[in-house]
């Protein structure tokens, strides 16, 4: 998840609201090295930081919030705020399922406490896979925002290229529902106790 403006030839390409629904916010835009539309969500948590962290990094919880992810697994923990992981995403048939590595990394600004966890893939990490197709490009992030009535403002940024030949309306699929879908599961499993009180990478609410 490196949260940063692409630009083509200096000029900034602007974000088209796509959906607005149940206080999240679901935008894209043309992205300028690919023809796959870059994806930005906006919503706010009922949460602390140190929740949010957490949770993002239940790594085989991944498959009950995720949209239509298969299977997750830590392949190896660098240290309490780096890791790599196996992830593999499920698409409706004839399209092959996707698989990747993941690398994941957490930040916290000292002064405003804003938490980004980023993430890429990893090409070549794990085995082929046959009747499966390997992420081909993967940048995403979540940048958590504490805010003065107690909640924590989420962003989420996604630049993905699946991989093999896509149909455009499986994309779309993706692009909108998928992100809608899994921050609003999220929301419902935030609250389970195993989050409350976890500590990692040492996250300063």
């Amino acid at each position: 998840m490196v949260f940063f403006i692409n630009t083509s030839f200096g000029i900034e390409k602007n974000w088209e609201l796509k959906k607005n629904k149940d206080e999240v916010l679901i935008y894209t835009r043309e992205a300028s090295f690919s023809s796959i539309r870059e994806i930005k969500c906006i919503t706010n948590f009922n949460a602390t930081l140190s929740n949010l962290v957490a949770f993002i990094y239940d790594i085989p919880a991944h498959s009950q919030y995720i949209y239509r992810c298969k299977s997750a697994k830590i392949i190896k923990v660098v240290n309490d705020r780096e890791l790599y992981y196996y992830h593999e995403t499920e698409t409706p048939w004839p399209v092959q399922n996707r698989y990747g590595v993941i690398f994941y990394k957490i930040k916290q600004n000292s002064v405003t406490k804003v938490v980004v966890i980023e993430s890429h893939e990893v090409l070549g990490f794990a085995p082929k896979q046959d009747g499966k197709v390997e992420v081909e490009k993967l940048t995403a992030s979540w940048t958590f925002t504490p805010k003065p009535n107690g909640t924590v403002e989420g962003v989420y940024y996604l630049n993905l290229n699946p991989g093999g030949s896509v149909p455009s309306w499986l994309i779309n699929l993706f692009a909108t529902e998928g992100p809608y879908q899994t921050i609003l599961k999220m929301k419902t499993l935030l609250p389970q106790n195993k989050y409350k009180n976890a500590k990692i990478g040492n996250i300063v609410n």
